[in-house]
């Protein structure tokens, strides 16, 4: 028996919000307020806006983005956008053995922190990242 195509995009929409609101969760979840995720991506972006409503509907399920927002939205909650649109398991590449090491190194030293110096941390992170964003595009020579 075959889906009517309907369904099927409604299913779709709702799978897409699942994995958005997932990504979100795993990258701030101060981000998984539409008010707040448009704010901070019409900061980060620049060459598209995004409204309050239109976030609202990626994240209730009735919206999936424009490619440019998709790949914008993967690229900054450091996702493919393989993933985040279908969802696919091959989407995570598997993580080298170095980079394993230097990732379990990082976070068993942020794990011996306090609290208070773990937010520290985050802030450092997060305003680095900013700064990073904000840097013109460099070409090689």
């Amino acid at each position: 028996m075959k889906v009517p195509a309907a369904k099927s995009a409604t299913a779709e929409r709702a799978a897409f919000s699942e994995r958005l609101r997932r990504a979100i969760s795993q990258f701030d979840d101060s981000l998984l307020s539409a008010t707040v995720l448009a704010r901070e991506y019409n900061r980060r972006s620049r060459t598209s806006t995004v409204g309050v409503t239109g976030v609202q509907k990626w994240l209730g399920g009735e919206a999936i983005p424009q490619q440019d927002k998709l790949v914008f939205l993967a690229n900054w909650l450091r996702v493919s956008v393989q993933w985040l649109r279908f969802g696919d398991s091959g989407a995570h590449v598997p993580i080298s053995g170095k980079y394993q090491r230097r990732l379990d190194r990082i976070v068993s030293d942020f794990s011996a922190l306090s609290e208070r110096d773990k937010a520290l941390v985050e802030r450092l992170m997060r305003e680095m990242l900013l700064l990073k964003e904000k840097e013109p595009a460099r070409t090689s020579a």
